[in-house]
């Protein structure tokens, strides 16, 4: 009995060990799909892009809650933009990536002006609401 309960106390704490991860991509260039992907932690992810070497800086880039561990984006900030990718799990833990910077490519129609990725699961943003004028 003893030997089941530290084996369910170590198999509990393997997460733990091994940690949360973000793979550096190579080679991201603007308009052309990139993947990114994990290990560890515990799902749901939250993905964001940060400016690079500014962990605590606001995210130029966020991207919809991920439970997988894998995400492809098409690229759609210019090129030399310079960036970290941060994830962060259900518990807490955050896990940055070395610095990206974004090659140009040959096609820039892609490029996007908003920077929040909202709920699409696409890579593409989506705008809504409306506005009213005031009298003044």
């Amino acid at each position: 009995m003893k030997f089941t309960t530290v084996f369910v106390a170590l198999v509990s704490a393997v997460p733990v060990v091994f940690g949360l991860t973000i793979n550096t991509p190579a080679n991201v260039v603007e308009c052309q799909p990139i993947l990114f992907s994990w290990s560890g932690g515990q799902s749901p992810y939250y993905l964001t892009l940060v400016p690079g070497g500014q962990s605590m800086a606001s995210p130029i880039k966020s991207f919809p809650t991920q439970t997988g561990t894998s995400y492809t984006w098409n690229v759609d900030l210019q090129a030399n933009t310079i960036f970290n990718i941060a994830l962060k799990d259900s518990t807490g833990n955050t896990a940055y990536s070395d610095i990206v910077t974004i090659m140009p490519g040959s096609d820039t129609s892609c490029l996007n002006t908003t920077v929040d990725e909202g709920g699409s699961s696409s890579g593409s943003a989506v705008a809504s609401g409306t506005s009213t004028p005031t009298a003044g």
